[in-house]
Protein backbone atom coordinates (compact mmCIF):
# COMPACT_ATOMS: atom_id res chain seq x y z
CA UNK A 1 0.00 0.00 0.00
CA UNK A 2 1.28 3.23 -0.90
CA UNK A 3 0.50 6.69 0.67
CA UNK A 4 1.72 10.03 0.18
CA UNK A 5 0.93 13.15 2.38
CA UNK A 6 2.05 16.23 1.71
CA UNK A 7 4.23 18.54 4.64
CA UNK A 8 6.20 21.20 4.90
CA UNK A 9 9.64 20.73 6.07
CA UNK A 10 12.16 23.09 8.18
CA UNK A 11 16.11 21.90 8.52
CA UNK A 12 18.69 23.08 10.11
CA UNK A 13 21.73 21.83 9.97
CA UNK A 14 25.64 22.88 11.25
CA UNK A 15 29.32 21.62 10.00
CA UNK A 16 32.39 22.10 11.31
CA UNK A 17 35.00 20.96 9.19
CA UNK A 18 39.15 22.02 9.12
CA UNK A 19 38.20 24.44 11.55
CA UNK A 20 35.49 26.24 10.23
CA UNK A 21 32.24 26.22 10.42
CA UNK A 22 28.65 26.57 8.76
CA UNK A 23 25.10 26.80 9.25
CA UNK A 24 22.68 26.06 7.05
CA UNK A 25 18.21 26.59 7.69
CA UNK A 26 15.72 26.02 5.39
CA UNK A 27 12.22 25.27 4.88
CA UNK A 28 10.59 23.37 2.05
CA UNK A 29 7.41 21.71 0.73
CA UNK A 30 8.03 18.10 1.02
CA UNK A 31 5.87 14.55 1.33
CA UNK A 32 5.57 11.86 3.94
CA UNK A 33 5.18 8.87 1.98
CA UNK A 34 4.65 4.94 3.46
CA UNK A 35 5.65 2.38 0.45
CA UNK A 36 5.76 -1.28 1.15
CA UNK A 37 5.89 -0.75 4.63
CA UNK A 38 8.92 1.66 4.65
CA UNK A 39 8.35 5.60 5.45
CA UNK A 40 10.21 8.28 3.64
CA UNK A 41 10.69 11.86 4.13
CA UNK A 42 11.54 13.46 0.96
CA UNK A 43 11.62 17.20 -0.67
CA UNK A 44 13.58 19.45 -2.44
CA UNK A 45 16.33 21.35 -1.26
CA UNK A 46 17.09 25.08 -2.66
CA UNK A 47 20.10 26.55 -1.91
CA UNK A 48 22.50 29.15 -3.87
CA UNK A 49 19.84 28.36 -6.89
CA UNK A 50 20.28 24.43 -6.97
CA UNK A 51 17.73 22.06 -6.47
CA UNK A 52 18.83 19.16 -4.79
CA UNK A 53 16.50 15.92 -3.90
CA UNK A 54 16.21 14.69 -0.98
CA UNK A 55 15.26 11.20 0.61
CA UNK A 56 15.45 10.06 4.65
CA UNK A 57 14.26 6.72 4.85
CA UNK A 58 13.07 6.44 8.57
CA UNK A 59 13.43 2.70 9.69
CA UNK A 60 13.73 1.51 13.26
CA UNK A 61 16.88 2.03 14.03
CA UNK A 62 18.79 3.55 11.04
CA UNK A 63 17.91 6.53 8.89
CA UNK A 64 19.33 6.35 5.64
CA UNK A 65 19.57 9.40 3.92
CA UNK A 66 20.05 9.70 -0.50
CA UNK A 67 20.79 12.98 -1.94
CA UNK A 68 20.56 13.48 -5.57
CA UNK A 69 22.18 15.88 -7.48
CA UNK A 70 25.44 16.69 -9.25
CA UNK A 71 27.18 14.98 -6.46
CA UNK A 72 25.01 11.49 -5.11
CA UNK A 73 25.46 11.25 -1.73
CA UNK A 74 24.20 7.85 0.50
CA UNK A 75 24.68 7.57 4.42
CA UNK A 76 23.24 5.30 6.79
CA UNK A 77 23.08 6.41 10.32
CA UNK A 78 23.23 3.80 12.97
CA UNK A 79 24.06 4.56 16.47
CA UNK A 80 24.94 1.08 16.93
CA UNK A 81 27.79 0.68 14.34
CA UNK A 82 29.80 2.25 11.78
CA UNK A 83 28.71 2.76 8.33
CA UNK A 84 30.52 3.21 5.01
CA UNK A 85 29.75 5.12 2.61
CA UNK A 86 30.86 5.77 -1.08
CA UNK A 87 30.77 10.06 -2.08
CA UNK A 88 31.50 10.17 -5.65
CA UNK A 89 33.56 13.60 -6.63
CA UNK A 90 34.54 14.95 -9.54
CA UNK A 91 37.89 13.64 -9.13
CA UNK A 92 36.34 10.14 -8.67
CA UNK A 93 34.47 8.10 -5.45
CA UNK A 94 36.40 8.47 -2.07
CA UNK A 95 35.07 6.02 0.95
CA UNK A 96 33.69 7.68 3.44
CA UNK A 97 32.92 6.17 7.08
CA UNK A 98 29.82 7.81 8.72
CA UNK A 99 30.39 7.65 12.61
CA UNK A 100 26.42 8.27 14.14
CA UNK A 101 26.70 9.58 17.40
CA UNK A 102 23.29 10.72 18.16
CA UNK A 103 20.05 9.27 16.20
CA UNK A 104 16.42 10.07 17.42
CA UNK A 105 13.59 10.45 15.55
CA UNK A 106 10.14 11.15 17.15
CA UNK A 107 7.18 10.34 14.62
CA UNK A 108 3.62 10.23 14.83
CA UNK A 109 2.65 8.56 10.98
CA UNK A 110 -1.37 9.13 11.97
CA UNK A 111 -0.69 13.51 12.23
CA UNK A 112 2.05 12.94 9.67
CA UNK A 113 4.67 14.87 11.70
CA UNK A 114 7.97 14.53 13.65
CA UNK A 115 11.47 15.21 14.22
CA UNK A 116 14.60 14.38 13.24
CA UNK A 117 18.10 14.93 15.04
CA UNK A 118 20.98 13.69 14.13
CA UNK A 119 24.79 14.03 15.30
CA UNK A 120 27.51 12.60 13.15
CA UNK A 121 31.19 12.30 11.37
CA UNK A 122 32.91 11.55 8.56
CA UNK A 123 36.39 10.02 8.26
CA UNK A 124 38.00 9.35 5.10
CA UNK A 125 41.37 7.40 4.70
CA UNK A 126 41.82 7.35 8.89
CA UNK A 127 41.30 11.28 9.40
CA UNK A 128 38.58 12.75 10.58
CA UNK A 129 36.51 14.94 7.49
CA UNK A 130 33.96 17.12 9.40
CA UNK A 131 31.21 16.97 12.11
CA UNK A 132 27.26 17.24 11.85
CA UNK A 133 24.43 17.97 13.64
CA UNK A 134 21.03 18.28 11.69
CA UNK A 135 17.78 19.19 13.58
CA UNK A 136 14.79 18.34 10.76
CA UNK A 137 10.76 18.90 11.54
CA UNK A 138 7.61 17.91 9.23
CA UNK A 139 3.84 18.79 10.01
CA UNK A 140 1.04 18.88 7.48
Amino acid sequence: MKKVVPVKVKMESKMNQDGQQARFSFEEDGQLATVGGKHYLRYTEHQQGVATPVQFRLDDDQVHLLRSGDVQTRFIFDQEQETTSRYQTAYGPIELRVVTRQLSSTVDWDDCQGQLEIEYELHSAGMLVGSYHVSLQFHR
